[in-house]
């Protein structure tokens, strides 16, 4: 009897865009997909609130919910990078910045994302202009929870850059570091 052939599948380098309100993540995000010619994960939050005058954590965790299957979609195109406009990271800090303690179900979707080793992160810095949105609800603690999204990506042990300046200088050094990081799995 022949021997099974084994089939093994790489997952694509997931870089996630997370940080603080206003610090030009979609901006970074959006630029850095199209110098690589890698697909967008758009952060869905966005639509997602647009018909809410509150919200409360069952919204989170209909927001988790579906940034998942949104990045799930693009990463099943098999690319070698997807570039991420947020990811469970934002909805951690968002929930227990917001609510407390994070909820479980959240908490372990994130700790599977992390296991698969396939996730890097870029942190804008807030040293941009704040820009006022109906949707943005802290001009005045960028600075703290740029922070608590330093120590998260402590916490969960994983690679990330901080990324500040004008947009040019972030998108350089947002594609080196994507660079690296595809050169370290290419070994």
């Amino acid at each position: 009897m022949a021997a099974r052939a084994r089939v093994i599948v790489r997952l694509p380098l997931i870089v996630a865009v997370v940080g603080a309100e206003s610090v030009g993540k979609t901006t970074l995000a959006t630029a850095l997909a199209e110098k690589l010619g890698a697909p967008l994960v758009p952060e869905v939050a966005r639509e997602y609130l647009a018909g809410h005058s509150t919200y409360g954590p069952a919204d989170l965790a209909e927001i988790a919910r579906r940034q998942q299957r949104a990045e799930w979609r693009v990463s099943a195109r098999r690319k070698n990078v997807v570039v991420a406009d947020t990811d469970l990271v934002v909805l951690k800090v968002w929930w227990e910045t917001r609510f407390g303690v994070l909820d479980e179900v959240i908490a372990r979707a994130l700790a599977a994302d992390v296991a698969k080793g396939n996730r890097r992160y870029l942190v804008p810095t807030p040293d941009i202009p704040w820009q006022a949105d109906p949707l943005r609800e802290n001009p005045l603690d960028r600075d703290v929870l740029h922070e608590r999204y330093i120590d998260a990506l402590k916490a969960l042990d994983v690679e990330f850059e901080e990324v500040s300046g004008a947009p040019a200088a972030r998108l350089d050094t947002a594609a080196h570091a994507v660079g690296r990081w595809l050169a370290s799995r290419a070994r």
